[in-house]
């Protein structure tokens, strides 16, 4: 363990983030961001990203406009957990974010979402269709396929995708009502997921989009 430079607070020596605090231990310039980075990767984490998605997708039916929604997931997850320590599993994931960050747009926003399960992450994709929701999702493919981990056996490995699209016709049942942000947020994410389990079944390392419908 290490020891946090602003709140003296015990921090993992894989974290880039006090999980007391929230300050960054690499820059002791910025500021605190409690509650809403992941500690361990050093993105956005899931209370972030479902904020963000509810926001999004208010302004993508509102304003009709195309929003897409990418849910990445680790191959090989369980094996890769057992053959390697935690800090190397750690350090895989925090090198995955990088280069998920580096695949896409700087209007494009990734997150990790804490999950039961193998590793997931989300990336918001605004202005985005089903085509360039597939497009980004193949280039995110390859990102991460090409990639020299470093990670013995674990040098290569692959993700699957799963995205859910509200393309730029999208009508709601009672589009001069309120939108509810809370419903939009979980439909298109539950909606990206079913996409990723839909992709899975035939195999991994694939690519799968689904449009939002109620």
């Amino acid at each position: 363990m290490a020891t946090c430079w602003y709140c003296s607070s015990d921090v993992p020596e894989t974290s880039q983030y006090c999980p007391s605090c929230g300050h960054s231990q690499l820059d002791r310039t910025s500021s605190p961001l409690f509650g809403v980075v992941d500690s361990t990767t050093g993105i956005w984490n899931s209370k972030f990203l479902y904020a963000l998605v509810g926001q999004e997708a208010n302004r993508s039916v509102r304003y009709h406009r195309p929003l897409s929604v990418l849910v990445v997931e680790l191959d090989h997850a369980e094996h890769i957990h057992n053959e390697l320590e935690p800090v190397q599993v750690e350090a895989l994931l925090r090198e995955m974010a990088e280069r998920l960050g580096q695949a896409v747009r700087d209007t494009d926003t990734v997150g990790f979402l804490d999950v039961d399960g193998p590793p997931h992450f989300g990336i918001v994709l605004p202005e985005t269709d089903e085509q360039g929701a597939a497009l980004a999702a193949d280039k995110i493919r390859r990102s991460i396929a090409s990639h020299d981990f470093g990670s013995g056996a674990w040098r290569r490995i692959t993700v699957s995708c799963g995205a859910a699209t509200i393309d730029a016709h999208y009508r709601p049942d009672d589009e001069a009502g309120v939108m509810n942000r809370r419903e939009y947020t979980g439909d298109l994410l539950r909606e990206a997921y079913q996409a990723l389990d839909f992709g899975r079944s035939a195999g991994t390392n694939r690519t799968t989009v689904g449009a939002y419908r109620r």
